[in-house]
């Protein structure tokens, strides 16, 4: 779908750029609607684009969950994540976030320097479910500074 949308922005650039090699033939209007269209025409392809790329990486590597044990602050915490927890926490861990994980019975503090050993989903996997709007992470919380 997104080849079709970049097809016809193609066509939209071609037109307008033979109108304003052709001045006088078209009126403003005509104009200034195909450069406005074109832009919007570039959005839909590029977000079409991207949903097909998330797509195929969350078809190829499904996001699981799994148990890793989390060591921060001087403490260790052996934990059981579902897969939208295990992706929360891949992503707070790339951004250097300072939040809280609530897997009961704990609270977890994540923060900078937090180690985690056990398996969590590739960065790849974790960016397609922000960009298919998936990614959903109701036990974190800031943390309070």
């Amino acid at each position: 779908m997104s080849v079709l949308y970049s097809l016809f922005a193609v066509l939209v650039a071609a037109a307008l750029i033979l109108l304003l090699l052709r001045p006088g033939v078209a009126r403003p209007m005509t104009v200034w609607g195909l450069a406005a269209l074109l832009p919007v025409l570039a959005a839909l392809s590029a977000s079409l684009a991207a949903q097909g790329r998330a797509a195929r990486v969350l078809d190829a590597a499904p996001v699981q969950g799994t148990a890793v044990t989390i060591t921060t602050a001087g403490r260790t915490y052996p934990v059981t994540l579902d897969a939208q927890d295990a992706a929360c926490l891949e992503r707070a861990l790339r951004l250097k976030a300072r939040v809280i994980l609530d897997v009961p019975p704990v609270k977890v503090p994540i923060q900078p320097g937090t180690r985690v050993s056990g398996p969590l989903p590739d960065r790849a996997a974790v960016e397609a479910l922000s960009i298919r709007g998936t990614l959903a992470c109701p036990r974190m919380r800031a943390q309070r500074q």
